[in-house]
């Protein structure tokens, strides 16, 4: 009787593993960049016409109307901060965070969901490394300070011009006042 628990546990556990929610995915990739002694909050940001006409002709790309802003504290103070956001593939979306510094630099990005058979890599370290370091003001594009992964160059192209748009909003909030 106890080995079939303990195979049906090692069994199970895989499907336990992949049933982890993007919000878990997205604290576990906030404590990995920022520590796991950071105290994590979240908080929904409106996203006004003027901010989205500014992101769109800034970043080429469309933001709804709202933000999730994921928030890393230590002793109080914000040690960075993670967006969320959705990105089409080739037929699926990617669902990806981007990390920042509180300076505005990314931190990391991180892909949370792959749905896509093919194109994986791009969740590797060796794409996502790319990001470290870049603002809203780098340029962000495929084939420039960003190269694609073979066989994935839809999927890289993606995330990379989703991270884009994500700078540019992480900026536009900002400038704001909201972060």
């Amino acid at each position: 009787m106890q080995r079939l628990i303990i195979v049906c546990l090692l069994v199970g556990f895989p499907v336990l593993a992949k049933a982890q929610s993007i919000a878990q995915k997205a604290d576990a990739a906030m404590h990995r960049v920022f520590g796991e002694q950071a105290v994590l909050t979240k908080e929904t940001l409106p996203i006004d016409p003027p901010m989205r006409s500014a992101v769109q002709k800034r970043s080429e790309e469309e933001v709804g109307d709202k933000v999730i802003v994921h928030k890393a504290l230590k002793d109080g103070k914000i040690i960075g901060y993670g967006i969320v956001d959705d990105v089409r593939g080739k037929a699926q979306p990617i669902t990806y965070i981007t990390l920042f510094h509180p300076d505005g630099k990314i931190a990391d990005v991180e892909v949370l969901v792959y749905r896509e058979p093919y194109g994986g890599e791009v969740a590797y370290e060796s794409f996502r490394k790319q990001f470290r370091g870049k603002s809203s003001n780098s340029q962000l594009r495929v084939g420039h300070d960003i190269q694609n992964v073979a066989g994935a160059t839809i999927s890289s192209k993606a995330i990379t011009y989703g991270a884009k748009k994500i700078a540019v909003l992480f900026d536009e909030l900002r400038k704001a006042g909201k972060l």
